[in-house]
């Protein structure tokens, strides 16, 4: 079916000879087509609980991907909002993988939520290379629980509650780096041909939230920590060519961060 939505970029231009502008992408299409197929297991246990087990495998065609095959470019990667090559409609993409997801409904102030996922992402350029995209990481692993609990009959008004977030999932993979090239040239070659065969380390991150909420006659007041990357982990975002070393580095991601913050409802 037609995917329109798929892609939203912004058509750049460039300056052409007599001082005249040209955008140079405003023949590609942005609309892309794609195949499902799906098959999935869901069902109920006890009282508060559900499973599903879900595999899929989904294709993609009429991809935007750069004409010149030098760069390897798809818009399947882009985090940015303009795509700074030419792009024609020849590329393709692949997704297939298998997800489990178990579910606590809230009940007893209670609830739980935890999904698994294995999965391949990958892309072809203009040239028919298959590399993997930018966000193949390989494995997810979430966790989202939480609970209140009612104090005691002196302090009935009173709810103390906690919340907790996991994630662990394979690293992001970014775009290889020619060293010599990069400290011959005094700036960072890429090495499109080999397109995000880089993969960065494991990501984890666990965020806490802890909460005291009181009841008075006409409003509410909650009184909550919320501490992200609690554990205050250094996750690898990406790695750079450093010009002063003229060696290749990583830069991280947020340490650890603590909100404090009160909301009175009327």
């Amino acid at each position: 079916n037609n995917c329109e939505s798929l892609i939203d970029i912004y058509v750049p231009g460039t300056n052409a000879e007599h001082g005249a502008w040209k955008q140079f992408n405003r023949m590609f299409k942005s609309d892309t087509n794609r195949a499902h197929l799906v098959l999935a297991y869901d069902r109920s246990f006890g009282k508060n609980w559900r499973t599903k087990v879900e595999t899929y495998y989904q294709r993609l065609f009429n991809i935007p991907v750069s004409a010149d095959p030098k760069y390897q470019f798809s818009v399947l990667n882009n985090t940015e909002d303009d795509a700074p090559y030419f792009l024609v409609n020849e590329g393709k993409g692949e997704n297939y993988g298998l997800e489990l997801t178990v579910e606590r409904f809230l009940a007893n102030d209670f609830y739980l939520l935890l999904s698994a996922s294995l999965f391949e992402s990958k892309y072809a350029a203009v040239d028919g290379s298959w590399h993997d995209t930018r966000f193949n990481t390989g494995r997810v692993v979430s966790l989202t629980t939480g609970k209140e609990y009612q104090l005691t009959e002196k302090y009935k008004s009173r709810i103390v509650g906690w919340n907790l977030k996991l994630i662990y999932s394979g690293g992001m993979r970014t775009m290889p780096i020619k060293l010599e090239e990069s400290i011959a040239d005094g700036k960072p070659v890429f090495d499109f041909q080999n397109a995000f065969s880089w993969q960065n380390p494991d990501y984890f991150r666990a965020d806490l939230g802890l909460t005291l909420k009181r009841n008075y006659k006409r409003s509410t007041g909650t009184l909550s920590l919320n501490i992200q990357n609690v554990s205050n982990r250094s996750n690898v975002g990406g790695r750079y060519f450093d010009q002063n070393t003229g060696k290749i580095k990583s830069w991280y991601q947020a340490p650890l961060i603590p909100v404090l913050s009160y909301k009175l409802e009327f």
